[in-house]
């Protein structure tokens, strides 16, 4: 496994961690989800940074658990981290600057905001170059 693109994740507090050591993982999850906890899958990217994965959250304001509300967005969102953490894409660099921050890093500091991202990359938000 080289990383994990997790996509609205339940991440209960005592979710084990230390399987993630040395892999990426980049977790998705709305802001107004109201099935599982965008605050616990925070928590989950800090405690496996703490154990020694690289990770990312990323928030999509305004979308749900389902992924229905902004659905597009879920779909490039997912296949551009998937083709970037697997090398045949490019990750947004600011995902690569949180991928490496420290392990003390406190957890809003690998929080990324999906709208910000795209507005970064472009009108092609995060889908894969071709």
């Amino acid at each position: 496994v080289r990383g994990v693109v997790g996509l609205a994740p339940w991440c209960p507090p005592g979710d084990p961690v230390t399987q993630l050591a040395g892999r990426d993982v980049v977790l998705v999850h709305s802001n107004r989800d109201r099935m599982t906890s965008p605050q616990a899958t925070q928590s989950l990217t800090a405690r496996a940074r703490r154990a020694g994965a690289r990770t990312c959250m990323i928030t999509v304001r305004g979308g749900d658990h389902a992924m229905i509300r902004r659905a597009p967005a879920w779909h490039h969102l997912a296949t551009g981290l998937v083709t970037g953490l697997l090398g045949t894409g490019s990750l947004p660099g600011p995902v690569t600057a949180a991928l490496g921050l420290p392990p003390t890093a406190e957890p809003t500091e690998g929080t990324l905001d999906l709208d910000r991202l795209r507005a970064e990359r472009g009108s092609a938000g995060l889908q894969p170059s071709s």
